[in-house]
């Protein structure tokens, strides 16, 4: 097979390339792929070279997952702008070999102002909303709106205390409240409140798992140390 001189990643995709692995978001409808390290190391190859085929030289096992990729539409043909930054590499999680304690029973939430409950509410109720007005894209919707930006202060103790008031009265809701409902929730209510916060979305290995949050100057909101193991899938200020 004759490559084409340049590849570029579909629109759609946002991948994750981990030395073991690569995770491929599809940012429209929330599904991810799971590739084989040939091919994690075969994008990250042209992520060097800005999608330029001319200076592969791969492997057999390579040149197949080039061609697996590119059958599966993960890879297109041509350029497109900025295309190579929705290739991250992944800093993979150290193994833990079952020495990480896992929790068995969820973690108290601590309790905030009333006025907090208030605003948290109405988030969720939002965001849970966008989400239910039918099915298709509503990941994509509701990713939008948490990702609106506010010009207001970065205020790290407010967005805590909103953080917690979503999870308290996620708990009491009869519908499906995660951390992508909860951090996007987040994300609403401290727009609303005249705070500024960047919505994250990112992969971990050791196992593969996904994760959303809620990050005010750089600092992760109402979330554990293991934070630090997650790629996003996106810059801030994309």
């Amino acid at each position: 097979m004759t490559l084409p001189p340049s590849l570029s990643p579909a629109p759609h995709l946002r991948l994750v390339c981990f030395p073991s692995a690569c995770v491929a978001l599809d940012a429209e409808k929330g599904s991810v792929l799971l590739l084989s390290e040939e091919a994690g190391l075969v994008l990250t190859q042209l992520r060097g070279t800005g999608g330029a085929t001319s200076s592969l030289s791969p492997c057999p096992a390579q040149k197949r997952a080039l061609v697996a990729l590119m059958d599966a539409g993960v890879l297109i043909r041509g350029e497109e702008a900025r295309a190579w930054a929705r290739v991250r590499p992944g800093v993979a999680s150290s193994p833990n070999w079952g020495t990480r304690d896992s929790p068995a029973a969820l973690a108290p939430i601590p309790r905030v102002p009333l006025r907090w409950y208030a605003l948290g509410a109405l988030a969720l109720l939002l965001v849970l909303g966008c989400g239910l007005r039918g099915r298709g894209g509503a990941f994509a919707r509701t990713g939008r709106l948490a990702r609106r930006r506010s010009a207001g202060t970065a205020d790290h103790a407010a967005a805590t205390r909103v953080a917690y008031s979503v999870r308290r009265v996620g708990r009491l809701l009869p519908f499906r409240v995660a951390c992508w409902e909860e951090a996007a929730s987040t994300a609403v209510a401290l727009r609303w409140a005249g705070c500024r916060a960047d919505f994250r979305h990112g992969v971990a290995t050791d196992p593969v798992r996904l994760h959303a949050w809620v990050e005010v100057g750089g600092r992760p909101v109402a979330e554990s140390d293991d934070i630090t193991d997650y790629t996003p899938f996106e810059e801030p200020d994309e």
